[in-house]
């Protein structure tokens, strides 16, 4: 059985990276002992779990279906493992954080201090960047992420949800107007956030009246100012350039000022 767990994790490393190469950097092993591995699980099951070619590896039909059932299992015996080993002694060691700039600059960042009193064997390197096509292949030990690739078989917990909330400063309104439905937007100035997969801005989508009920409206971002740092184009709506969109609790304390207002809420 031990000998078939170490099988499985290597099999959850090559279909999440959907390389040889990569899951074996990761786990610390040869390529070749990696392949070894592989093609003695399908051995043993008696299946094809991968699709093999010169440029891309990917699972099977059969692999779909052993990846989903075996993500349990592996994530079972590590939360075994992990309570023994906290109980064992203190976490140490040099640990890899990997957020987008938004949740690492505005959430994560304040709480970096306490974390690493309570800590003190633990070295931080908290890395921020918004590349989440290429999650498989950054070298990190946790990320955090708002969205996640289609294609990947990674081990995931949700942490929370955010509500995304339209606003625009009161200088801008009171020489634009308030906009009153969404499909106003396409006549006022937006501050576009640019979605860094595509490398286009992200459109403006908002919820039907009645939630669950309807599909998204959408409004095609063409905003005369584009940015890839959301505090940026934060302060650009605070100076009055256009409307904004963000995280809600992100913004509460500029409704407070009064340095934004919430627009469109209906």
């Amino acid at each position: 059985m031990p000998d078939h767990i170490h099988l499985m994790r290597a099999f959850s490393a090559v279909a999440s990276a959907a390389s040889f190469s990569a899951a074996a950097k990761a786990l610390g092993l040869s390529r070749a002992t990696v392949s070894s591995q592989i093609a003695l699980l399908e051995s043993r099951l008696g299946t094809r779990l991968f699709r093999r070619t010169t440029r891309s590896v990917a699972l099977t039909d059969e692999g779909e279906r052993y990846a989903r059932r075996i993500a349990a299992i592996l994530e079972q015996i590590d939360a075994i493992d992990n309570e023994y080993a906290e109980r064992a002694g203190e976490v140490a060691g040099l640990l890899t954080v990997e957020v987008p700039e938004f949740f690492g600059v505005r959430v994560l960042a304040p709480c970096v201090p306490e974390f690493l009193e309570q800590h003190p064997g633990v070295r931080l390197n908290l890395v921020l960047n918004e590349r989440v096509d290429d999650i498989v292949r950054a070298e990190a030990d946790v990320f955090v992420r708002t969205s996640l690739p289609r294609a990947h078989h990674l081990k995931y917990r949700k942490l929370t949800a955010f509500r995304l909330i339209t606003a625009a400063s009161p200088r801008y309104l009171a020489a634009h107007g308030e906009p009153k439905h969404p499909r106003e937007l396409e006549r006022h100035i937006t501050i576009d956030y640019i979605n860094s997969v595509s490398g286009l801005p992200f459109d403006w989508e908002f919820e039907p009246v009645q939630r669950g009920r309807g599909s998204p409206l959408v409004v095609p971002a063409k905003g005369r100012l584009t940015c890839n740092n959301s505090d940026a184009c934060v302060q650009a709506a605070v100076a009055g350039f256009g409307v904004v969109s963000d995280v809600e609790s992100m913004l509460e304390p500029l409704f407070a000022n009064r340095l934004l207002v919430p627009v469109l809420r209906g």
